[in-house]
């Protein structure tokens, strides 16, 4: 039974956020946070300001489900309130069954409310997320149609952390309950899966679990990449997928790699996982970075920030490239920074919150030379190749041509210096980097090749 002391299931909390937040995260966010009440299976938590409830609410929602849920509590719902302010926030409701639903029963939570950001119309579509996006909606749209030649059953979609694998996930799930509200849809990360299923084998007792997950009509299954060393898990998720596949149900699978570099997996899962569409999430270029920070701004949260001038949104859009949660986050750091202070968001602020952040100089330049070395590891050619070597062979010519561009758009390196470095005239320079352009619109594969080589510079 759950305890209804506030102080005892915030402890449970900290406790998995501590180990899921690096310590400076948990000590700057977490730490001044504190337990207020327990009601109607909702705990309430004060935190020391708006900014802190902004930046938890907007950035950490996963860490607190996965901390919820590796608690055991992940029925409990959490309203943080500021310090100061009246108890005046909605609860959310637990979503009610219409007339002629599924009759109710002890399945998973569809999603958990703190994802309540991640729907399909909020994600910002860019050249390296065009395929995952459409098959999301897809997924969507052709719900309980006639079967087509293209199967999306499973659909797998991969990319680096905090890329939105997990937010086109919920997005599905959301389309799909909003098109018909009956549908049993389950929300479930793997090491999720792990503590339910280790809790199940000790009472001797598993059938009741497989069960639970087997009657879904829909399931989010995220972070499979965790499985490899996981032989049990591995089995029943077999078993569990193998079922709704059979059934017809829908499956939306997420991991950080492809399924056939899925190590430790089962060939059988392994197989499964390929059986639908696999589409892949790349880093967003510096116009849908641009695009994600304006729409991340259209938020209730933010109405009230004063306008954030163009010249900070390109300084964070430049210096954030990693993910899309690195570059919200910087974006709220910098709203932080600047209401703490009492100041307007300006480019100063920004550039003392990245400092502050990252420990660098914001306007630390990076050398070409660094570029052109990295461009020629990444084409696995030698660096004296690459800047030397008299070649029209495409092995040669495009590294050239890409390390060109690289260096414009990265140190603004002017032409006639990128032309010295290469032996060559500035108009050549000039029109190598426009022919890198032209082929980065009309070849997807090119363009996140070329994206991802600019955002791993730094």
């Amino acid at each position: 039974m759950r305890s209804a002391d506030p102080t005892a299931l915030w402890d449970t909390i900290r406790l998995g956020l501590s180990k899921l937040l690096p310590e400076a995260s948990f000590k700057e966010w977490i730490a001044p946070c504190s337990p207020v009440k327990v009601e109607d299976g909702t705990l309430w938590i004060q935190v020391p300001s708006a900014a802190a409830k902004l930046w938890i609410e907007q950035q950490l929602p996963e860490e607190f489900n996965d901390a919820l849920a590796q608690g055991g509590l992940a029925d409990l719902h959490l309203v943080f309130l500021v310090s100061g302010a009246p108890a005046v926030e909605a609860r959310p409701q637990p979503r009610k069954h219409e007339s002629g639903s599924h009759p109710a029963v002890e399945a998973p939570t569809a999603f958990p409310y703190l994802f309540n950001r991640y729907t399909l119309d909020r994600f910002v579509v860019g050249p390296g997320s065009q395929l995952a996006f459409a098959a999301a909606k897809a997924v969507v749209d052709s719900y309980g149609k006639a079967a087509t030649p293209l199967s999306m059953n499973p659909l797998f979609i991969y990319g680096g952390a905090g890329l939105g694998k997990t937010h086109l996930m919920v997005g599905i799930g959301k389309g799909l309950l909003a098109r018909d509200p009956r549908l049993r849809v389950a929300y479930l990360k793997v090491d999720n899966f792990f503590n339910e299923l280790t809790v199940a084998i000790k009472a001797k007792n598993t059938e009741p679990m497989r069960k639970k997950y087997q009657q879904n009509d829909v399931l989010l299954l995220d972070d499979v990449q965790t499985l490899g060393k996981m032989e049990r898990t591995q089995e029943e998720i077999f078993y569990v997928l193998e079922y709704l596949l059979q059934h017809g149900k829908q499956i939306v699978l997420t991991s950080d790699k492809p399924p056939q570099r899925l190590e430790g997996c089962h060939e059988r899962l392994i197989t499964r996982f390929k059986w639908g569409l696999t589409a892949d999430i790349q880093p967003p270029d510096f116009e849908t970075r641009i695009a994600i920070l304006k729409k991340k701004l259209e938020d209730a949260d933010f109405k009230s920030v004063p306008p954030i001038p163009e010249d900070v949104l390109t300084f964070i859009a430049h210096k954030a490239k990693g993910s899309v949660r690195d570059l919200e986050g910087f974006l709220t750091r910098v709203i932080f920074q600047a209401s703490l202070i009492g100041v307007p968001p300006t480019l100063e602020v920004a550039h003392a919150a990245f400092q502050g952040q990252s420990g660098e100089e914001p306007t630390a330049a990076v050398p070409p030379e660094r570029i052109y070395r990295m461009t020629a590891e990444t084409f696995n050619l030698s660096f004296v190749d690459l800047m030397k070597k008299r070649s029209r062979q495409q092995a040669v010519l495009v590294p050239r041509q890409v390390a060109m561009y690289l260096a414009r758009e990265i140190a603004s390196a002017p032409f006639t210096d990128i032309g010295r470095s290469f032996s060559m005239h500035h108009s050549t320079v000039m029109n190598a980097i426009d022919s890198v352009r032209e082929r980065m619109k009309r070849d997807p594969d090119f363009h996140r090749m070329v994206q991802a080589l600019l955002n791993s510079i730094h």
